[in-house]
């Protein structure tokens, strides 16, 4: 009789443990901390002397980004692509520290909160007759 009443608080005590840890878990998942866009910062890296780009927006299938001529002489942007996206952004013309927003169609469907993390190239020339260059570039955050 002793040794079933021994088992049986023990079961009670870790069972009482165990219940505890999982509403403990359960409320840090309704919080939102084991979902990974909670971490996932609005940031853009690479891109280089083009410049990095002022903002940008993953909505739906389309990836909008206000690009910022940062060379210091006019520049003709002929292509705007990203990874996994079928479409480009039309060619435009970007004087000297002036913005211009291209539209990126065709990407895979995103809602928010969905996290992305989108690999861009910008193909353009630096003044009249220049030579073709490309700067490319990764954008991360959170589709709305």
């Amino acid at each position: 009789m002793k040794k079933a009443q021994s088992a049986m608080e023990y079961l009670m005590t870790y069972g009482w443990a165990i219940l505890i840890v999982i509403i403990v878990a359960a409320a840090l998942f309704a919080l939102g901390v084991f979902s990974p866009s909670t971490y996932t910062g609005h940031q853009a890296t690479g891109f280089g002397e083009l410049g990095t780009p002022e903002d940008w927006q993953y909505s739906d299938t389309n990836i909008t980004i206000i690009l910022r001529n940062q060379i210091g002489q006019d520049v003709s942007i002929s292509n705007v692509t990203s990874a996994g996206c079928t479409g480009s952004a039309a060619p435009v013309s970007l004087p000297s520290s002036d913005t211009v927003q291209v539209v990126v169609e065709g990407c895979p469907d995103k809602n928010a909160p969905a996290t992305y993390s989108q690999l861009v190239t910008v193909t353009y020339t630096v003044g009249v007759g220049g030579l073709t260059r490309t700067a490319s570039g990764t954008l991360t955050g959170t589709a709305v």
